[in-house]
């Protein structure tokens, strides 16, 4: 049978080494909640970066539809008008189509961007969570450590929702 000192020593021994893997561990979740957050940064950046280009998309394509109807109505006036004012709109009504036409060329972008913010933040939090439940595992301390990483996950587990529209304007 062990003598007292043996079982204190190896009682310190295993305290050691599960102070070792918490330090080490506190260590990997800082690294992981330090790439999140800037995961997240990013993503609301981008989302406001989307919603300015809706919305200018939105301003091109008012005036795209008032720009089609002054020409149809141009193209309707006897052959007596100053066909300069048709050229003229005919002339804004080409620049409106190429503002929209690049303007929803970078919306496509930025929605790609954004999938792909949300894409590395799913990832980040599966390594977190994957992470922590290793050392659940591997730690004969579970019930401290599980309470002491368990707020952390539950925190960033939903952080929003983005909704993405995206309307087609044909000639």
């Amino acid at each position: 049978m062990d003598t007292v000192e043996e079982m204190s020593e190896k009682e310190n021994t295993e305290l050691k080494y599960l102070e070792k893997e918490t330090s080490e561990l506190r260590s990997a979740g800082k690294y992981d909640r330090d790439n999140r957050q800037q995961a997240i940064e990013h993503l609301f950046e981008l989302d406001s970066e989307l919603k300015h280009l809706m919305s200018e998309n939105q301003t091109l394509k008012g005036q795209l539809s008032e720009l089609r109807l002054l020409t149809t109505r141009a193209e309707a006036v006897p052959d007596n008008v100053d066909r300069s004012v048709f050229s003229e709109l005919q002339k804004h009504l080409n620049q409106a189509t190429e503002l929209l036409n690049k303007t929803k060329e970078e919306l496509s972008e930025t929605r790609q961007q954004l999938l792909n913010v949300q894409e590395r933040l799913t990832v980040a939090e599966q390594v977190t969570a994957a992470t922590q439940q290793r050392a659940l595992q591997q730690s004969g301390n579970s019930d401290d450590l599980q309470l002491e990483l368990t707020p952390q996950h539950q925190s960033t587990t939903h952080t929003g929702t983005v909704l993405i529209s995206y309307n087609q304007c044909y000639r």
